[in-house]
């Protein structure tokens, strides 16, 4: 079987994949080919606890699976969680050859699940569209790596860099190809991060609002200081998640230490969130949060939409806090950028190359 034909079947594996989001399991696809490199079957990983996408495509491929060749975007699993072994699974089956897109960095597996099957005498072809397959799911190879979600910082201003004049009102700063940009960011994350001050201000629903869309809502989630939430708020119907240093009256409390302003840890924060299964969360403000997950290091990545307009004075800015010196800029990586409508999309990242966003 040609390396093309290899190829072909992990990019349809890739797509597979793609529509489904199981966090805090990865998204993965895998495609079953006859000796002949003919489709015999295919599956996708849909939701934790549900069968992982190489049983799902021997399941459906039955008697078939022996002899054949499995393409499937991360490597199988070796360990037993929810589900057994995928690694068993395969071998059960009779499969004599895995293509593998890339290596699990989730600790329990990474390197594991290769070694089972060329144990078991099966071979094994690594690095098959490897970055396309790390790119699928950036968000799980970031936590496994290191223990946090991967957060991307959503902003929008005036060209000159205001988010909302000096009494508040902000919309709408760009035009609605941008916001239904927008939406479409809400619809590929975990979770929608707010502090406070923005559900105070704005009262925001945090919901993906786009013509004809179907899939899950992310969850909404307020970082809240010691004051008092407001006693109306039309996130209350969707029962968000407040993190904070103690109960709250509203919503459901994920309970963290204080930091040395006596606001919530962020650092604790956001590795609690990402316990909760939340590995991908869209950071939407104020410019509050904003500034001390950016100070803390927590940003990583981010889109920063610049619309058509000029304010001409000072109102409010993307981040909280004092600039003190150009020293305290840091440097980042424009990975693309746009017009949507009349508006620009600009996509950054902090390092080069780790969290593609497009």
């Amino acid at each position: 079987m040609d390396t093309e034909r290899l190829r072909e079947a992990m990019g349809r594996a890739i797509e597979l994949a793609r529509s489904h989001r199981p966090h805090p399991n990865p998204r993965v696809g895998a495609v079953l080919l006859d000796p002949e490199g003919r489709l015999i079957s295919e599956g996708a990983h849909v939701a934790p606890g549900r069968p992982h996408a190489e049983v799902v495509a021997l399941s459906a491929a039955g008697s078939r699976s022996r002899g054949a060749t499995m393409v499937v975007t991360l490597e199988p699993c070796a360990h037993t969680g929810r589900t057994p072994p995928c690694v068993d699974a395969i071998v059960g089956a009779g499969v004599v050859r895995v293509v593998v897109g890339a290596v699990d960095p989730d600790p329990r597996v990474s390197g594991a699940g290769i070694r089972r099957l060329r144990d078991a005498g099966i071979e094994v072809v690594e690095h098959v569209l490897s970055a396309e397959c790390e790119d699928l799911d950036p968000a799980y190879f970031h936590h496994r790596r290191t223990g946090r979600p991967l957060l991307t910082l959503k902003t929008a201003s005036t060209l000159d860099g205001q988010t909302a004049a000096a009494d508040g009102t902000s919309q709408w700063i760009t035009g609605p190809a941008a916001r239904r940009d927008a939406h479409r960011l809400r619809a590929a994350a975990d979770a929608v991060v707010v502090g406070a001050g923005t559900l105070r201000a704005d009262d925001p629903r945090l919901t993906v609002r786009l013509d004809g869309y179907r899939g899950p809502q992310p969850v909404p989630v307020v970082v809240a200081g010691s004051a008092p939430l407001p006693e109306r708020a039309r996130l209350w119907e969707r029962d968000p998640i407040i993190v904070a240093t103690e109960p709250r009256e509203r919503g459901r409390t994920i309970v963290v230490p204080a930091g040395p302003d006596g606001l919530p840890d962020l650092e604790a924060a956001v590795r609690a969130l990402a316990a909760e299964g939340l590995l991908d969360l869209l950071i939407e403000g104020g410019p509050t949060l904003a500034g001390a997950l950016w100070r803390r290091g927590l940003i990583d990545r981010g889109v920063t939409y610049l619309a058509a307009r000029i304010a001409g004075g000072e109102g409010r800015g993307i981040f909280g806090g004092v600039f003190s010196t150009l020293g305290d800029a840091r440097a980042i990586r424009l990975r693309d950028v746009r017009r949507v409508g009349d508006d620009l999309r600009v996509a950054w990242v902090v390092d080069e190359g780790a969290f593609p966003i497009a």
